[in-house]
């Protein structure tokens, strides 16, 4: 449900603009307070209250309700002040420097797996309107902290991508980081496009087969995983699926792809400690180098995509 449904945890009565959407400039008094919004998937305020994970994919919510406890100045990295901020910029512009040629200047846009923002707020400092979904509820509430005083319009749904109901149309869709951590990627993809415009456009990047085992953030022992088929599966911690680029294109199938390229995510991948403090220009410079290196090539980190709804 909107925003408009959501209550101040402390029992204060929200200020709201008019909307649904709302002007993000209004929403000022909101930044600081914890909120409560109803849910639409059953599954989530139990694990997000620190409860079991009654899905592998849930899992990511139980490592991230301790992550929020331990380390939250990590997580909250749209904000600022948050030690990797300016990497998390870094990595956002390669993406757009990818999408580029597909990216429209104007639209209304949906988020799925919005997380604390990076895609939101990049969008309402165009002046748009966005709709942020995400599974998490304390990462909804920093993307609202952080988004007050924006321009654009916003609205949230507490909800997992799978049981997104009927918000469209919109213009296109970010489903980022997405796809990895979910129970079913193909539904995922369904409410995309169902939420999309006919000729919609779906900006997407996944976790790739190999890159991640070597990166800083890889868990103890999922090397074991490399003998494994299934979605890499640590309880209380996380939950990943990886992609080879047929496993990726046979789950975009039906979709007009426009573009699919590997990325090394140099800032979080594989090369992350070789590779030092970087600009964008010398960040794109090494990725076009790697993809290019007959050894290291296939050693990516992640699939970036750009995928048109017929």
């Amino acid at each position: 449900m909107s925003l408009r449904a959501a209550r101040w945890s402390d029992g204060d009565t929200p200020t709201l603009p008019p909307g649904p959407p709302f002007e993000a400039r209004a929403l000022t008094p909101w930044i600081g307070r914890s909120f409560t919004l109803p849910c639409g998937d059953p599954r989530l305020p139990e694990v997000c209250a620190g409860g079991p994970a009654p899905s592998p994919a849930l899992e990511n919510l139980v490592g991230l309700t301790r992550a929020w406890a331990e380390h939250p100045e990590w997580l909250s990295f749209m904000d600022p002040d948050a030690p990797n901020h300016e990497a998390k910029l870094l990595e956002r512009a390669l993406y757009l420097r990818r999408w580029a040629p597909w990216l429209p200047p104007t639209g209304r846009a949906l988020d799925l797996g919005a997380g604390v923002g990076r895609f939101t707020h990049l969008w309402l400092d165009r002046g748009q309107e966005v709709l942020a979904v995400e599974a998490d509820r304390r990462s909804l509430e920093r993307l609202l902290w952080l988004a007050a005083g924006r321009a654009g319009r916003l609205d949230l749904r507490w909800t997992t991508a799978e049981r997104l109901g009927d918000e469209g149309p919109f213009d296109l869709c970010f489903a980022v980081e997405l796809l990895n951590y979910v129970d079913d990627p193909v539904r995922c993809l369904e409410r995309a496009a169902a939420n999309l415009r006919p000729g919609g456009l779906l900006f997407g990047a996944v976790e790739a087969e190999l890159g991640w085992l070597m990166s800083a953030d890889a868990a103890p022992g999922s090397l074991a995983a490399l003998d494994a088929h299934d979605p890499l599966l640590v309880p209380g911690d996380r939950f990943v699926r990886t992609y080879s680029e047929a496993s990726l294109r046979a789950l975009l199938q039906g979709w007009e792809l426009l573009l699919l390229t590997p990325s090394h995510y140099v800032l979080s991948g594989p090369f992350e400690q070789a590779a030092g403090p970087l600009s964008l220009e010398a960040l794109i410079a090494w990725e076009d180098r790697l993809r290019a290196h007959p050894v290291l090539g296939p050693l990516h980190r992640a699939w970036t995509f750009v995928a048109r709804r017929p």
